[in-house]
């Protein structure tokens, strides 16, 4: 029987979980990343998420991995190019447009961060919290009216586009990938005219070597003095430095992130982002939430998990 290793089952779904124990010998247990690393090489395939990497050194001589299964649309959490020169498929949710397209939760998380920064809603109840009771101290922005700027107009940043617009936002995208943008998006040539116009930018890139470092001090310096900028993508999109040192002297006014540069430094403590949102008020982060629903990890264990076992009957 096909043995699968899940070192982070926290980060899955039961029904996920017992279909994969329906074809599978699974070992669903939470692992360090040394604890996984030392006894993956034992198994037929591994279950993971963003949380566990698979690098290079997995795929040793004695190693019995042919399947990495991971229900995401990012893949910087695994070594691509090692897995296949060492025959390991890799299953995974980049390119299943038409199965994504019921898949909801960073778009909306978008939107949610958006809104929160807008009205200060995080700081407004911290303070509840602390026993003060002051709506003046907590007057922001509406969104109806603003121009929102959106680089990448795939499956995420159209669903952003289409909320914002029924905000009664005005919505800007650019993406030279595409020719078609939703109905009321003006499409712009170039990524430095939206950088110019717009008032909320709004992060839906995947990382590539392209896209490393997209949002850096020279386009920083390009867009409107009290921007706010929203990213839900990938935490290397934007340099930590420049945002740091904008949000800083207020040239970005707040911005709200669910994913964070090099965020493994997040465990040490001494992230400078987490350094920087401890003691100020215009940076939100989350933990890389985005797609962690109820609906949606629970659709897209099973997608992927149906997948492998099809791939599996086919060879037997």
């Amino acid at each position: 029987m096909i043995k699968i290793l899940c070192p982070e089952p926290d980060s899955f779904s039961q029904k996920g979980l017992d279909y994969a124990s329906s074809f599978a010998n699974l070992t669903a247990k939470p692992l360090t990343q040394n604890e996984f690393k030392k006894i993956a090489v034992n198994y037929d395939a591994l279950l993971i998420r963003f949380n566990t990497k698979v690098t290079s050194s997995f795929f040793q001589n004695n190693s019995k991995i042919t399947a990495i299964i991971s229900p995401t649309t990012g893949l910087d959490h695994i070594d691509m190019d090692a897995a296949r020169i060492n025959g390991v498929k890799v299953y995974h949710l980049r390119g299943e447009t038409s199965f994504l397209k019921n898949i909801s939760g960073t778009s909306e998380l978008a939107i949610g961060l958006m809104l929160s920064v807008m009205r200060k809603i995080s700081q407004s109840f911290d303070s509840v919290k602390d026993g003060k009771w002051s709506a003046s101290s907590f007057r922001g922005n509406e969104v109806s009216g603003k121009i929102l700027g959106v680089i990448g107009c795939g499956r995420l940043g159209t669903k952003v586009c289409k909320s914002a617009i029924a905000l009664g936002m005005h919505v800007i995208s650019y993406d030279p990938f595409i020719s078609k943008f939703p109905e009321g998006v003006k499409s712009k040539k170039n990524q430095l005219e939206l950088l110019r116009e717009a008032d909320i930018i709004s992060l839906h890139v995947p990382l590539l070597p392209e896209t490393i470092h997209l949002i850096g001090e020279k386009e920083i310096n390009s867009m409107k003095a009290g921007v706010i900028i929203i990213n839900t993508s990938r935490g290397a999109i934007i340099e930590t430095k420049s945002l740091i040192k904008n949000l800083e002297n207020r040239k970005i006014y707040a911005a709200a992130v669910d994913v964070m540069e090099d965020e493994h430094l997040f465990l040490a403590k001494n992230h400078p982002l987490v350094e920087y949102a401890s003691k100020r008020d215009n940076l939100i982060i989350t933990p890389h939430i985005g797609g962690a629903t109820y609906e949606s990890v629970e659709k897209t264990d099973l997608f992927i998990l149906k997948k492998y076992e099809e791939e599996l009957t086919k060879k037997i």
